[in-house]
């Protein structure tokens, strides 16, 4: 089976930046609660003004939106920079051969094969699946935006030779 898809910067990019929106919705959510558990006692006085600390909750609401936006905005640009001085070659048409003694990741001169017998690590998640063995820290990720219909199948043909 040979199977053709590509990888660019902007798909790590926007990768990146979805694997940010669970946290930044954490930290949202713990800052909107830090900010009325500190405050709750002026919310009960009665006579503390309640638009003031109202004012003061959009202010420190739009304050730590743009420190999340901020902060996720360096974690993609390190993120992407690292990837970058580490992996040169990362981004192109990547040809996937798959036989039953191995699986091949090529990507221009690069190729990268995995031997069935050789993995020592096979985890699959909801949208890719993941390739390692001892005698190297890479390992091949599978990814389903990347793959789209091919997929499936590969998902499947990779689980029918690791069980054999």
């Amino acid at each position: 089976m040979k199977i053709d898809c590509t990888w660019t910067r902007d798909d790590l990019k926007s990768y990146l930046k979805k694997k940010r929106i669970i946290p930044n919705i954490i930290f949202l959510a713990l800052g909107t609660y830090f900010f009325f558990s500190w405050t709750k006692y002026g919310f009960l006085d009665i006579n503390t003004d309640k638009k003031i600390l109202w004012l003061g909750f959009a202010i420190y609401f739009v304050f730590i939106i743009f420190l999340l936006w901020a902060i996720t905005k360096l974690y993609i640009f390190l993120k992407l920079r690292r990837n970058d001085k580490k992996t040169g070659k990362a981004y192109g048409v990547y040809h996937i051969e798959v036989d039953k003694q191995k699986i091949s990741s090529i990507l221009g001169e690069d190729k990268f094969c995995y031997y069935w017998k050789d993995v020592t690590s096979f985890r699959v998640r909801r949208n890719y699946f993941f390739l390692k063995t001892k005698k190297d820290k890479i390992g091949l990720c599978f990814r389903k935006e990347i793959l789209k219909d091919n997929y499936e199948k590969l998902l499947s043909y990779v689980k029918q030779q690791l069980s054999s």
